[in-house]
């Protein structure tokens, strides 16, 4: 399933640009993260908690970052088995674009998005109402991130 999400962030994109680089940050600015573990600069363990449709889980996930573009773009895959809640498996290859905007910065976030199990069976509707919602409080999240520490 393929989701396009995007907001602006209150920061011009070489401030955020900066801030997106500390990818511990930026994980945990993910709405349900319990736990963020940083192995390289590249390779991320995240235990999070989502909720889709009448299913609630916890996954055990591995973040790869697979490329950047300076100050552009940034892609990552994430792989992930449940621990908690209903079974299930993801997997989500992700492009995320900085984009200026006056003084502000877009970001666009592309996600091919599937998953395994009981929660396969969660129909594209529920996943892209709870991806909206997600997006939206990461958005608030990352912009309150930025204005505290000045990106």
């Amino acid at each position: 399933m393929n989701v396009t999400e995007s907001f602006v962030v209150d920061q011009p994109r070489a401030k955020l640009w900066a801030l997106i680089q500390d990818i511990e940050r930026v994980a945990r600015c993910l709405p349900g993260v319990e736990n963020v573990e940083v192995i390289d600069s590249d390779h991320l363990g995240i235990i999070i908690t989502q909720k889709l449709g009448p299913f609630s889980a916890t996954f055990d996930t591995n973040l790869t970052i697979t490329e950047r573009v300076e100050g552009e773009q940034i892609e990552f895959t994430a792989v992930g088995q449940t621990i908690r809640g209903a079974s299930g498996n993801l997997r989500a290859s992700n492009v995320v674009r900085l984009e200026d905007e006056g003084t502000s910065t877009r970001v666009v976030i592309l996600a091919d998005l599937a998953l395994g199990g009981m929660l396969g069976a969660v129909g594209q509707k529920v996943v892209a109402k709870q991806s909206t919602k997600i997006t939206h409080q990461f958005a608030e999240n990352l912009n309150s991130e930025a204005i505290k520490t000045g990106a």
